[in-house]
C-alpha cells in the first residue's frame, strides 16, 4: 500500500465512512491509481478513484460524498462541477478597503479661559515674534481685558514645543492656562497702577491750578469782608 499523507487522509475516510464490503475493491483500486514510476497520483486523484469505485459497486451513497471530496478539491473548470451542480465559489481575495485618511484636526482660533471670577476670550493671532530667547515663537495669543480699551491689550506667545508663556513676565513657560492667568493678573495690576498714578497727578494738578488759587481769593475776599466791618 502507498503510505503518504495523502493517501491516509482517504483511508481515514474509507474506515469509517466505505461499507465494509467495498473496503478491498477500494484500496486495490487505489493502489492501482499509482502511477507505474510509483509516483503520488495526488489527493484530487484518489478521491475521484474512490468515487468511481463506490458507483460501480452500486454504493451510491457513500460514492456521492466522496464525489462532494473530489468536487472540492477539483480545479475550477474540472467538468466535475458542472455534473454536481458547480461547485464552492472560488475563494474570493481579501478586499483590501481603501485607507481612509482621518480629517486634519483644525487648530482652534479661540481658547476661553477663567482667571478668579472673569472668563476671558482669547483669539489666535500671528507671531509677534520669531523667537523669544532660544524659543521659536509659533503664533500668539490676544484679548483685551476691557473691550472697550485698546490699551488694556494682554498676549500670549506660543512656541513650537506646545508651551506658551506671558508677555508681561519673561521666563515664564506652562500651559495656556497657567500663562493666559499670569498674563492676566499682572496686566490688571499695571493697570489698576497706571489708573491710580493718573488719579493722584490729577488732584495734585487740581490742587496746585485750582484749589489754591481760590483759596486765595476766598483769603482775599474775608479780609475785605473784616476790614469793612472793623
Amino acid at each position: 500500500m502507498i503510505a503518504d499523507e495523502a493517501l491516509t487522509q482517504v483511508l481515514d475516510w474509507i474506515a469509517v465512512y466505505a461499507p465494509p464490503s467495498s473496503r478491498t475493491a477500494i484500496v486495490t483500486a487505489l493502489n492501482s491509481a499509482r502511477a507505474e514510476d510509483g509516483s503520488d497520483p495526488g489527493i484530487v486523484d484518489y478521491w475521484r478513484t474512490v468515487a468511481e469505485t463506490l458507483v460501480a459497486d452500486g454504493q451510491l451513497e457513500a460514492a456521492r460524498e466522496a464525489l462532494k471530496k473530489w468536487q472540492a478539491l477539483a480545479p475550477a473548470d474540472h467538468p466535475i462541477h458542472a455534473v454536481l451542480g458547480g461547485g464552492p465559489p472560488p475563494a474570493k481575495a481579501e478586499e483590501r478597503k481603501p485607507m481612509v485618511p482621518l480629517p486634519k484636526r483644525e487648530e482652534p482660533n479661540h481658547r476661553i479661559v477663567r482667571v478668579i471670577d472673569s472668563t476671558y476670550t482669547f483669539k489666535r493671532i500671528a507671531a509677534q515674534y520669531d523667537k523669544v530667547g532660544d524659543r521659536k515663537v509659533v503664533s500668539g495669543w490676544e484679548v483685551f481685558l476691557d473691550p472697550d480699551d485698546k490699551t488694556s491689550r494682554a498676549v500670549l506667545n506660543e512656541y513650537d514645543d506646545h508651551t506658551y508663556g506671558p508677555w508681561a513676565v519673561s521666563g515664564v513657560f506652562t500651559d495656556f492656562a497657567g500663562a493666559a492667568a499670569v498674563e492676566v493678573v499682572v496686566r490688571s495690576m499695571q493697570r489698576h497702577s497706571v489708573f491710580t498714578s493718573k488719579k493722584s497727578e490729577t488732584s495734585r494738578r487740581m490742587l496746585t491750578n485750582v484749589g489754591l488759587p481760590l483759596m486765595a481769593v476766598v483769603g482775599v475776599i474775608i479780609g475785605y469782608v473784616m476790614g469793612v466791618l472793623h
